[in-house]
């Protein structure tokens, strides 16, 4: 049964590629402060959103030309620049894990900036979704929304949740203004897996080889292109105009609210009371906000709801990237977000290294022995994460995350080994580093899957 889913040189870096592999530390031989450090996380967090924005632009442009003209390989392009655009933003991720009411403090936000990278987050990267509120869908889907009106093949009043929206016309505020709509999460209207679903459609392979497979006719809103379709049905010329409005509405969205974030974390706005940056800067425990975030994207986010739920439980709907497979493109660069924190080194899109002081640094002029302990542990999550990956790309025998899900035992244990290695950055983070930097860290968010036993994990 189908469920729902619970760039030219600048782009011209590897989709998998980001600290070097084997890298051991940030590579200064001084003695580094803990300002230093701080300091330059905050570089590399400007850095991630200038490249996400960099990315998105690139995907917007992109559809822009798909859209003008509708052919196969323009819209393999635009699905080229997706799997692009998940790179630095996947590796962002790391900030988002923080204090419980975000990065700033109540009323910080007073100058019209954003509040908090969480609260952010969820109009940008919000998953799972019940992709039947946006189009159209198979017959054996089965979700939250399970109505044959949708936002796409419907105009006027739309009623969802209780609440009714004039949807007559599609633009980025309606569909920000929609996101969550009734209160429900699975109501994701906006972000990249909205428009994730807009280019591949639904997956309709279950744990088989094969990504979704949406046609380029899809896009076909004159009938100098050929007729207009919803899938394998044809459709209203409308239909298809609709659909193409609601693809670059979520395209403009993405950029506009990366370039509201990237602007937070500007080296200028660091002067700027009420900025993201400035926050993170001047409360003084950025190290512990570090560590703990490393933690949570790690351990909670990243082990448990992103890699073991969906293995231990057989479930593609808690695929990340459930419609393109390219999950193994956001999981791994989700840990290589927690390995970078660490070493404090960012491989740019362009290719270029935002490299300076780091929390390696620190641990290894106070203690040598947890320094190679620590080296040992970020390369062991690389490797398992980038076995991952290889397993996912190669030529003969390749099985994609989905893949693994339905896989054999041995598929299984990929990912859960490459889960466990991260889990196990519990105790060297919070009884290591923390005691040898001073700290006092949080228990960390161990998600509703803390352990390899199916009957531990909350439904």
């Amino acid at each position: 049964m189908m469920r729902p889913c619970k760039l030219a040189a600048a782009l011209a870096v590897p989709l998998f590629m980001s600290a070097c592999a084997g890298q051991q530390t940030s590579s200064t031989s001084q003695v580094v402060e803990p300002k230093q450090v701080v300091d330059h996380f905050a570089n590399m967090a400007h850095a991630m959103y200038e490249d996400s924005l960099l990315a998105a632009t690139q995907l917007n442009k992109s559809i822009d030309v798909f859209l003008a003209n509708p052919t196969q390989a323009n819209l393999d392009a635009a699905k080229a620049a997706y799997a692009q655009a998940r790179v630095p933003y996947q590796q962002s991720e790391v900030l988002r894990f923080d204090v419980e009411n975000g990065h700033v403090t109540e009323g910080l936000d007073a100058d019209g900036g954003l509040a908090s990278i969480d609260a952010w987050e969820g109009q940008v990267n919000a998953w799972p979704l019940d992709e039947a509120l946006i189009d159209y869908v198979s017959g054996y889907y089965e979700g939250e929304y399970n109505s044959p009106k949708n936002i796409i093949n419907s105009t006027g009043v739309f009623t969802v949740g209780g609440q009714s929206v004039d949807i007559s016309t599609i633009t980025p505020e309606l569909i920000a203004g929609m996101n969550e709509i009734g209160g429900a999460e699975a109501n994701v209207t906006s972000g990249v897996h909205a428009i994730e679903f807009l280019l591949w459609g639904q997956d309709l392979n279950g744990t088989g080889p094969g990504a979704g497979a949406r046609p380029v006719s899809d896009y076909f809103t004159k009938s100098s292109q050929g007729a207009c379709t919803s899938g394998d049905k044809k459709s209203d010329y409308k239909i298809c105009q609709r659909r193409a409005q609601y693809l670059k509405a979520a395209a403009d969205l993405l950029v506009n609210d990366l370039q509201a974030m990237e602007a937070e974390w500007t080296p200028a706005a660091g002067t700027q009371k009420g900025t993201l940056r400035n926050d993170f800067l001047t409360r003084g425990d950025g190290l512990q906000r570090i560590l703990d975030s490393m933690g949570d994207l790690a351990i909670g986010e990243l082990a448990s709801e992103r890699m073991k739920v969906a293995i231990l439980f057989g479930s593609t709907e808690d695929e990340h990237d459930c419609f393109s497979d390219l999950t193994h493109i956001a999981i791994y660069n989700n840990a290589m977000g927690v390995v970078d924190s660490y070493r404090g080194s960012y491989t740019r899109l362009d290719g270029s290294v935002v490299s300076g002081p780091s929390l390696a640094d620190l641990v290894a002029h106070q203690n040598p022995v947890l320094k190679q302990q620590m080296d040992e542990h970020m390369n062991l999550i690389e490797s398992r994460m980038r076995a991952i990956v290889d397993k996912a790309e190669a030529k003969s025998g390749g099985k994609k995350f989905d893949q693994l899900v339905g896989g054999s035992a041995e598929d299984k244990k990929l990912v859960l080994d490459a889960a466990a290695a991260l889990v196990s950055l519990e105790e060297p983070l919070s009884e290591g580093v923390s005691k040898v930097l001073a700290l006092s860290l949080q228990e960390f968010d161990a998600g509703t899957c803390p352990t390899e036993n199916v009957g531990d994990c909350e439904s």
